[in-house]
């Protein structure tokens, strides 16, 4: 008898700057479920983005971001797919896109589809 193979996965470094694109999408996220006010995004959100994170702002519905799917552009610029589930069980998907702005990112396009 032969004896089982162990197969080793290699760990790829932390990209600590698709981690950062992630989690404001989860802040840009919580601005629409009224978690968090919009005006805390200010700085991070471009006019037209606020706009219609503004828009898409759920009245009451209960909204949570799940399998965010992240795609490198560029090294400035990432776009992100994900799913947002409301509480009533509907499901709408959700397209962003960041661009790195000197120290941060910067969510220049923000869609919550039907």
């Amino acid at each position: 008898m032969s004896s089982p193979t162990r197969v080793l996965r290699v760990r790829r470094p932390v990209d600590h700057r698709a981690v950062t694109a992630r989690r404001l999408l989860t802040a840009v996220v919580e601005a629409v479920d009224g978690r968090r006010p919009l005006t805390q995004l200010r700085g991070v959100l471009t006019a037209g983005t606020a706009a219609e994170v503004g828009r898409a702002v759920a009245a009451g519905e209960g909204v949570r971001l799940d399998g965010v799917r992240l795609c490198r552009v560029t090294h400035e610029v990432t776009e992100l797919a994900g799913v947002v589930v409301t509480r009533r069980g509907k499901v709408r998907a959700v397209a962003a896109r960041m661009e790195w702005a000197g120290d941060r990112w910067r969510c220049t396009e923000f869609h919550l589809l039907p």
